[in-house]
């Protein structure tokens, strides 16, 4: 009998060389220059710690705040305009009601402007007065959007317009009365009509001089 040892048993891999162990060949994770700060990963979920701000807060360093647009200029509210406006309307008030009072007095009749007239020249001008309700109206209309809405200057312009066409026509219905076939006196009507348009010309260049407030 031989004293020789048995040959040793075969392995799994046959021929095979057999693999390589775990993280053979992986390089290992490269590690940061002396000095150098190693950056911090944000972990998810994490919420700021006490006393700081998201990013983006309005509050943060270099981070816009809420407010107007950039290049956007908030203008200053539109002026009160209501003690011109009151000045505009009340001139076209009393042209109003000027037209219903006498306009001449004969000594034994008075004419208001509603009366029909006949100038020296034979010439018949019929209801002169409802010629200053009309520019009454418009005027006192303008008076009124300006007392309600504030300074507009387009219709503060206009109401300097009107008002003095009004203060013109007054004048013209004075020299009217004047020169009639009859012989009489000039009456408080007519004579307020080439009054109260001042008043209503001076509301409108009150409203007109008035300026925005700086904002």
């Amino acid at each position: 009998m031989s004293n020789a040892a048995p040959p040793p048993p075969p392995d799994d891999f046959g021929d095979r060389p057999p693999p390589p162990p775990p993280g053979a060949g992986q390089q290992p994770p490269t590690q940061p220059a002396y000095g150098q700060q190693v950056p911090a990963q944000p972990q998810y979920g994490q919420q700021p710690q006490y006393g700081q701000q998201p990013p983006g807060h309005p509050g943060q360093p270099g981070q816009p705040g809420y407010g107007p647009a950039p290049g956007f200029e908030q203008k200053a509210p539109r002026p009160d305009a209501k003690v011109g406006a009151s000045l505009i309307i009340a001139g076209a008030v009393i042209m109003i009601i000027g037209v219903f009072l006498p306009w001449f007095d004969t000594g034994d009749n008075t004419f208001n402007g509603t009366d029909d007239y006949i100038t020296s020249d034979l010439t018949l001008i019929e209801s002169p007065g409802f010629l200053m309700i009309g520019v009454a109206v418009v005027v006192g209309g303008l008076g009124i959007a300006l007392f309600f809405a504030g300074r507009v200057l387009a219709v503060a312009i206009i109401a300097i317009v009107m008002a003095a066409i009004a203060e013109f026509m007054g004048l013209a219905m004075t020299g009217l009365m004047s020169d009639l076939i009859i012989d009489g006196d000039l009456g408080i009507g007519v004579i307020l009509q080439a009054i109260a348009p001042l008043a209503s010309l001076a509301g409108a260049i009150v409203v007109t001089a008035r300026r925005r407030r700086p904002a």
